[in-house]
């Protein structure tokens, strides 16, 4: 029988990872797993979040989250936020949408963001640009049969990004109650 032989180097070579590649395999192991665990925590950290916005909205919403869907519509020149009831013949949650969004409408033409950041936080992306940008966009409201929408628009390139900017972190802080589509 044959036996195989190799050069002095090669043995050496081989040896060596031979020796490493446990080291080295659990190492990665490990930055996979670190990995892992600080996805874990961001997203625990979002889903409290988002409990904390969803249990907190009834301080600017009328209506029920749970029987509403929130969207956040990007458009070339702004976007659009329409909010409508889950049940269609739930009569009360449209009416308590209506009045909400004819509400905000007014307050936003005026660049005025006083409810979102109640809810979401002074520091929102977007809405320091929005609430400095008075007489840059409009806001026209509109009803819907199963709720209403505000349609922004504007020419300015800052303010359509901020308002993309403010549509993202809605839909964050919203998470399953919103949709970027209908």
């Amino acid at each position: 029988m044959k036996r195989f032989s190799m050069p002095g180097q090669l043995k050496y070579v081989f040896a060596i990872v031979v020796f490493a590649s446990p080291f080295l395999s659990g190492h990665l192991l490990a930055q996979d797993i670190n990995h892992n665990q600080c996805q874990q925590m961001k997203d625990s950290t979002m889903m409290q979040r988002q409990q904390m916005i969803h249990s907190r909205s009834h301080m600017v919403m009328p209506f029920d989250m749970n029987k509403v869907t929130h969207y956040f519509i990007k458009t070339n020149n702004g976007g659009i936020l329409r909010i409508k009831a889950k049940d269609p013949a739930d009569t009360l949650q449209i009416s308590l949408i209506r009045k909400h969004l004819h509400k905000e409408g007014n307050l936003f033409s005026k660049a005025d963001f006083k409810d979102p950041k109640t809810l979401h936080g002074m520091h929102t992306p977007g809405l320091k640009t929005l609430s400095e940008s008075k007489g840059k966009f409009t806001v026209d409201y509109m009803q819907l049969p199963d709720g209403a929408k505000l349609t922004f628009a504007s020419k300015d390139p800052a303010v359509i990004d901020a308002l993309h900017v403010w549509f993202d972190a809605q839909l964050k802080d919203h998470g399953s109650d919103a949709k970027s589509k209908e």
